[in-house]
Order: C-alpha cells, then sequence, then structure tokens
C-alpha cells in the first residue's frame, strides 16, 4: 500500500523524491505514449528520475509511441508498450506552400528541428519536477495526443502533443516550475518556447502571438509564457502542447490527472 502523503519524499538521483514499498516481481508493461513507474536499473546514471523509500528504488520512464504492440528495452529493463488506437484527425491547410516546402522553406525546418534537439539535450538537476501539472490555458482539448494525421487528405505522422482550444491573446502559464530553454519563431510551430522542468521532463508550447520570455529565465507554477496565436502551420488558433520525458514525446492529457505520480504506483507498488 502507499504509504500517506504526509511520509512521502522526491528523489532524482542523489536528491530524493517520493515513495515507496515493494516492487512486484513480474512483467512490465505500459501504454503507448505514457511514464510508468518500473524497478530501477543496476546501472543508474546521472539524472535519471528515481523515487524511493528504504532500500527499494523505482524509477520513472517514457514510453514511445508505437502502431502496434512492442518489446523494447528501457534502461536495462524489457517493456511491452501496448499500442493504442488514439484514432485519426483530418486537417486542411489552403496554403500549399506550408505541405509542400520549398528547398529553402525545407532546408529552415531541418535547421529549426536540429535547434530544438540540442535544446532538448541537457536537463538541469536545479529544478526536481513534481509532475503537479496544471493546464497551461483553460480551453478544451481539440485534438488529443496520438492521433494519425491527414493533412490535405495525405498520411502524415502521428500527433504527438495536445491541442488546446483558445481564442487569440488567450494566457498560457506554466504549468511546474521551469526555465527557458529555447524561444523561437519556427515555421511550423511559429511562435515557440521550450521549457525545461528538470530531470528531463521537458514542455513545449507553439502557434503563440507573442511571449517576452528570454533564454535562462526562471518561471514559477502558473506564471505567464506567452499568448495564444496562429503563427507557423495552423489552421486557426489555438495552443499545441507537447511534452517529453526521459528522451520520448509523452501523453500530457495523461500529466493532468490528479494525484498522477501514487497512480503509477499501483500496478507496481503492494
Amino acid at each position: 500500500m502507499l504509504q500517506k502523503k504526509s511520509n512521502s519524499r522526491f528523489i532524482a538521483l542523489g536528491a530524493l523524491v517520493i515513495l515507496m514499498s515493494h516492487a512486484k516481481a513480474e512483467s512490465i508493461e505500459g501504454r503507448s505514449g505514457e511514464i510508468i513507474a518500473i524497478p530501477a536499473s543496476q546501472q543508474l546514471k546521472k539524472g535519471q528520475f528515481l523515487i524511493k523509500q528504504g532500500s527499494q528504488v523505482l524509477q520513472l520512464i517514457s514510453l514511445p509511441f508505437v502502431k502496434s504492440d512492442l518489446l523494447i528495452t528501457r534502461h536495462a529493463k524489457d517493456v511491452l508498450v501496448k499500442h493504442v488506437n488514439f484514432g485519426e484527425s483530418r486537417i486542411t491547410i489552403a496554403d500549399t506552400s506550408k505541405v509542400n516546402l520549398s528547398q529553402e522553406d525545407q532546408m529552415r525546418a531541418n535547421a529549426e528541428a536540429v535547434q530544438i534537439k540540442k535544446a532538448l539535450s541537457a536537463s538541469t538537476q536545479k529544478i526536481t519536477p513534481s509532475f503537479q501539472f496544471m493546464p497551461p490555458v483553460p480551453g478544451m482539448i481539440t485534438s488529443p495526443f496520438g492521433k494519425q494525421r491527414f493533412i490535405n487528405d495525405v498520411p502524415g505522422s502521428a500527433h504527438l502533443a495536445l491541442d488546446l482550444a483558445g481564442s487569440e491573446g488567450t494566457s498560457i502559464n506554466a504549468p511546474l516550475k521551469a526555465v527557458v530553454v529555447l524561444v523561437g519563431d519556427f515555421f511550423y510551430t511559429g511562435h515557440t518556447v521550450i521549457l525545461d522542468h528538470g530531470y528531463g521532463l521537458f514542455s513545449s508550447y507553439a502557434h503563440m502571438s507573442e511571449t517576452k520570455l528570454q533564454v535562462g529565465d526562471f518561471l514559477e507554477q502558473s506564471e505567464l509564457i506567452g499568448l495564444v496565436g496562429s503563427t507557423g502551420r495552423v489552421t486557426g488558433p489555438h495552443l499545441h502542447w507537447t511534452v517529453y520525458f526521459d528522451g520520448n514525446k509523452v501523453n500530457p492529457e495523461s500529466l493532468l490527472k490528479k494525484d498522477f505520480l501514487s497512480s503509477l504506483f499501483k500496478g507496481v507498488i503492494n
């Protein structure tokens, strides 16, 4: 059984982070695009997000998006990633130059992808994430994570983010404490900010109308990131919210569950 919240504590490889008891010795599995808790590997690495009580150590890991059930190895553990049918979405973009890129635009998009990858390559350990996310905008979900995307009837990549409704100028607020690691105006995502929440947890905010943040700024939970807009490749104003953890894009909607961390331990902790 989980201990009472008052006895819980958090750790992140050397920095204590939450509670635990006994892990079940059984197969490990999880859903596509989710975060799960597993028994920690014996070969721990700096920056891994761990959970400990006494001698029992678990770690949080991310599972990649998969199109069918797939057995993978994550942090020296075999994990069965279960496919989830997220459905499909179809959008029409009238400006075909945003779909069939010129050589110049393709080179720009490629260079921006490198920038984003670099911003996500190292995470701060000065912040320990609580995983107690708040929604960045109050709007309803307009396009869930994982949907197979068709653009102008042509199949594209899966939608590995969460689209949230918002009229032009709606405030976007930090869902967790963070430091700003990237600010830019990109071909696909328009005005974009990436936040580092610590220990490999990042979040990205796209298509904004404006932001006044700079790289290196620290934000407390609920502080202003920017305003909803329709910049980049979009069909209308909304927030495109992406969350990365442990090297994968994960489902932001799952992080908004009440007592998110506690819910992860039910299949691992007696």
